[in-house]
């Protein structure tokens, strides 16, 4: 099985965490991203200054990010692992079954017992399904959590120096032309970072 938590777009309109999901969790989260959410309103004096955060770069250096992918993967892995060993086993047990049936000479209550092992590894083997698709849920609230955290920090952290805060993706480049000494990407990484760690120690 191929194993892949790879790129959950994050912006600020719409965040995601890069992770290296399989390849029907990777399309999922590519071709559905959530709901773009409303611009933040702030009351300030408008100074006529804009900025722009290089969401790919953001992306690369979160440690949040980062930590959140690696723990994704690691879940992922787990459960991909499991379900393959699962699939070997309900193979064999089946085939076990057939054999059996075929020569006619087990009891009864042997074949019983038979059903009954492959009616529980199909059932372990559904838990296991449901576990991923709580997995790709789970993943989609971190999202959703770390958009909140951006908007959070950049609403306290602008305090009137920018009228408009524009994000840019290569993968998406609504934003085609910037002048480069308006971006704020390294600043604003830097502070996000050091607010994770923060919250890390803390827990």
């Amino acid at each position: 099985l191929v194993i892949a938590v790879g790129y959950l777009f994050f912006a600020i309109n719409n965040l995601g965490v890069k992770t290296e999901p399989t390849k029907e969790l990777e399309q999922e989260t590519k071709s559905t991203p959530p709901p773009v959410a409303s611009v933040e309103q702030v009351g300030n004096i408008p100074t006529g200054k804009v900025a722009y955060i290089n969401i790919d770069k953001l992306n690369d250096e979160s440690l949040e990010i980062n930590d959140i992918a690696n723990e994704s993967k690691r879940r992922l892995n787990a459960l991909e692992a499991s379900l393959e060993s699962l699939s070997m086993k309900y193979q064999k047990k089946v085939e076990e079954y057939q054999t059996s049936a075929k020569a006619g000479i087990a009891p009864a209550s042997e074949m019983q017992n038979k059903e009954k092992e492959i009616a529980s590894i199909e059932k372990e083997a559904q838990d296991k399904q449901i576990q991923r698709e709580n997995l790709t849920m789970d993943i989609s609230d971190k999202n959703a959590a770390f958009q909140k955290t951006v908007k959070d920090f950049l609403i306290k952290w602008n305090k009137g120096r920018y009228d408009f805060i524009f994000s840019y993706s290569e993968t998406v480049p609504t934003l085609l032309l910037g002048n480069t000494s308006l971006e704020i990407t390294d600043e604003v990484i830097k502070l996000l970072n050091e607010e994770y760690k923060l919250r890390k120690t803390k827990k």
